[in-house]
């Protein structure tokens, strides 16, 4: 019998990257939790004029905020991505650059775990579960908010975070160390 994967979890998952899977999903929960703890909902604070804002949303559908009110969906989606992007790299662990691969993951880790929980801002802080109360919100906490040029699909970027931040980042990563690696062949 053939074994599926040719190297063991830990030659492709290094503990030096599940410590920074781990890192990047920590901080991103931390910044979620503070801007639940000092924002109130849809409310936004200019921090650099109109260009930056701090806006606290709740993302309950999928990528840029599409499909709304789909929490259970998203949540099924974001869990087989998750399997899929480990499975995936365990397979091919020499293509792309790994740190790429630790960026996507943990914002796949921390963009997970937030949706187990039920937010009460300002202040109320979090509990676990999916049915929220009067004044309770369930999604996906996002928070960044920038100006975008009103001619390009959205009259402002939508909100993000943290873990959307480390994907955006560590595809990027991928796509580029993955075409240079296919250039090379």
């Amino acid at each position: 019998m053939t074994k599926f994967f040719d190297k063991d979890f830990l030659d492709v998952y290094k503990p030096q990257y599940i410590a920074a899977i781990l890192a990047g999903t920590i901080v991103d929960l931390v910044t979620k939790y503070w801007v639940i703890m000092a924002y109130s909902p849809y409310e936004s604070q200019e921090v650099i004029g109109s260009l930056f804002r701090m806006s606290l949303t709740f993302n309950t559908g999928f990528v840029f905020g599409l499909f709304q009110d789909n929490a259970l969906p998203s949540l099924l989606a974001t869990g087989v991505a998750i399997v899929f992007l480990i499975g995936y790299r365990w397979k091919n662990s020499e293509l792309g650059n790994p740190w790429g691969w630790n960026l996507v993951m943990a914002g796949a880790f921390g963009n997970f775990i937030d949706k187990f929980f039920v937010k009460m801002p300002p202040g109320g802080g979090i509990k676990f579960g999916f049915s929220p109360g009067p004044g309770e919100f369930i999604g996906v906490v996002d928070f960044l908010d920038f100006d975008w040029p009103n001619f390009l699909l959205f009259s402002r970027w939508p909100a993000f975070n943290v873990a959307d931040s480390c994907v955006s980042v560590g595809l990027v990563i991928l796509i580029i160390t993955m075409k240079v690696e296919e250039e090379k062949k």
